[in-house]
């Protein structure tokens, strides 16, 4: 795969629920401590997945996620779409948290450059 990075997108309110202590976990549907995988993207999907998923949606962060720094390495393919992180994201791991929102349309449009 030729970029280290991949994005996870997550509202303002469910950033703060779920990120303490330097670590982002998914809360289970029952509030068990056990969390469920985290849904990352390509950078090449990044807008198709935004529009396809939170179409007409305010106060999301892009989360950028380095792969090297990972502790459980995720399996990719180059045309994959969806990345699939087992339950927790460490702080080391999210280099950035960009705050965006829909356009007047209620559509995305990035442009993210990979290199």
């Amino acid at each position: 795969m030729s970029s280290q990075l991949i994005f996870h997108i997550v509202s303002k309110r469910k950033w703060r629920e779920c990120f303490q202590e330097g670590i982002y976990r998914l809360k289970s549907e029952d509030d068990s401590e056990q969390g469920s995988e985290i849904e990352c993207v390509s950078i090449k999907y990044l807008n198709q997945y935004l529009n396809q998923h939170f179409k007409g949606r305010k106060n999301l962060f892009i989360l950028v996620i380095d792969i090297s720094r990972l502790a459980r390495k995720p399996n990719l393919t180059e045309d994959q779409e969806l990345i699939h992180i087992d339950n927790e994201i460490r702080s080391e791991a999210i280099l950035d948290k960009i705050r965006i929102d829909c356009g007047k349309e209620g559509q995305f449009d990035l442009n993210v450059f990979s290199s």
